[in-house]
């Protein structure tokens, strides 16, 4: 589901299903999530899969689909003080800078969006609460790891499939990827420029709760950032976590 064309699909299925649920309608099978959609059965099969293993899906044994104990657990986080409260710091990065202010928390090897904020103009279409991307080559990612050892980080990916993921400057491996998370602590912060998208810049801090743990992450994704605008940018991201992370660990 690293493809936009195949999250944009996956987020229909989901909501399709979600929406079906809500009805208190009989669920839907594959053959009939295809029908109403309008996605390819083979396809549909495919990314139901993948949701499944996610846990954003359930199929029982019926073979119909019902939204999984994921989907309640990102509902749900999307409600706590702490993450509410960050909208206005999301917010206030859109009012000053031309980007994406995403807040991202780890699901295995993905990165989960929890919430952003989009400039009015350049909304990107396929930004949804709920969307996975790799964690290993976007700066969501990154952050989240920013404490894995090398032996956390191969027991994390060991499967990976890293070639053909992601941008340009992706790492290939878990060494490099591991590298790259050393050069992030030493300069403060991740600089993901072109690994998931390509021209796209992807900044990002890592977001702390209770006993230093890392909860999420705070990035902020721009094709049309000027470089002189960077570091204060970065300065600004900086500051936005520490008081999030203030918000995180007093339980408001």
């Amino acid at each position: 589901m690293q493809q936009q064309s195949s999250l944009a699909q996956g987020l229909s299925l989901l909501t399709a299903a979600t929406q079906r649920e809500a009805t208190g309608r009989s669920a839907f099978t594959v053959s009939r999530l295809a029908d109403h959609t309008g996605i390819e059965r083979s396809r549909v099969s495919r990314l139901t899969q993948e949701l499944v293993q996610l846990r954003m899906l359930e199929k029982n044994e019926e073979l119909v689909f019902r939204p999984g104990p994921r989907h309640f657990q990102v509902a749900a986080a999307r409600h706590t003080p702490w993450l509410r409260a960050a909208r206005s710091e999301l917010r206030s990065l859109v009012a000053r800078f031309p980007v994406d202010a995403r807040i991202s928390a780890s699901l295995g090897d993905r990165a989960l969006l929890l919430r952003f904020e989009s400039p009015t103009s350049g909304t990107t279409a396929s930004l949804r609460p709920g969307m996975v991307t790799p964690i290993w080559c976007t700066g969501a990612g990154r952050a989240l790891l920013w404490d894995s050892s090398l032996g956390t980080l191969e027991q994390l990916l060991g499967n990976a499939q890293f070639v053909g993921v992601g941008g340009p400057r992706a790492a290939y491996s878990i060494a490099e990827l591991a590298a790259r998370i050393d050069r992030d602590r030493s300069s403060g912060h991740v600089d993901a420029f072109e690994e998931f998208e390509h021209e796209s810049s992807d900044l990002a801090v890592p977001l702390r709760g209770e006993g230093e743990a890392i909860v999420a992450s705070l990035s902020c994704v721009s094709q049309a950032l000027p470089e002189a605008e960077t570091p204060g940018l970065i300065a600004a991201m900086k500051a936005a976590a520490a008081r999030i992370t203030a918000l995180a660990t007093s339980g408001s």
